[in-house]
């Protein structure tokens, strides 16, 4: 077990606003199998699992899910992870977090690719320690495995110096079943009351928050 402050982070919701390249890659995957798509609201509401799991939850049936899922990735892959922004303030709060000897990781339930695409377009792949994302046959809504190959790529950090950061209700789960401090950002994607009812140790509602929970800095610039 390694000493030290460790935070684990989601993305879609928490690090990056990329509703607008999941939503539009989506609604072309369930065009593509015939499927009617729900309204953007209830699309909205699916956001979060994988996405064999999000397909699913959105009518996809279980015979066309993996051609459903390829169109969706290479829409998304294309064109999708550049419809996204990192949420104002964010790139400091990593940069903090990493001056101050925080080791940072993802645990993502966004595929490999998709991850490493992204974290590629934003500049941070170099501010993370580790990357855990979902392998591409990911199915379920659990965390726990994209959790656990965060841990283990931190060294086994103690879970009481160690954060799990996320805007939903798995992460919050997921962070508990692996005994860590949780944290549930309010700017994500939770349906309303989800995080609530989750229970996290402690809800940000600004990333000026969320850094002053794991560290007490002062305000963070929010010009991203």
């Amino acid at each position: 077990m390694t000493s030290g402050p460790a935070a684990l982070f989601d993305l879609d919701g928490t690090v990056w606003d990329s509703l607008p390249g999941i939503i539009a890659s989506l609604e072309h995957a369930l065009a593509h199998v015939g499927v009617t798509p729900p309204s953007r609201e209830a699309l909205m509401a699916h956001v979060g699992p994988p996405i064999l799991e999000m397909l699913a939850d959105v009518g996809v049936p279980t015979e066309r899910l993996h051609e459903a899922c390829e169109v969706y990735r290479e829409r998304y892959h294309r064109i999708g992870v550049t419809e996204a922004a990192l949420y104002p303030g964010m790139l400091d709060l990593i940069d903090h977090l990493r001056a101050d000897g925080w080791r940072l990781a993802t645990a993502t339930s966004k595929g490999e690719v998709g991850t490493a695409l992204m974290l590629q377009h934003f500049g941070l792949t170099s501010r993370f320690d580790v990357v855990s994302a979902a392998r591409m046959d990911a199915t379920g809504h659990g965390k726990g495995p994209v959790i656990d190959r965060a841990l283990e790529g931190l060294g086994r950090p103690d879970p009481a110096s160690t954060w799990m950061i996320g805007d939903r209700s798995y992460d919050v789960d997921g962070g508990r079943s692996a005994g860590l401090r949780t944290i549930g950002v309010m700017w994500g994607y939770a349906v309303n009351g989800e995080l609530a009812r989750s229970m996290p140790d402690r809800l940000a509602r600004s990333v000026t928050e969320l850094g002053s929970i794991l560290i007490g800095w002062g305000p963070i610039r929010d010009d991203g």
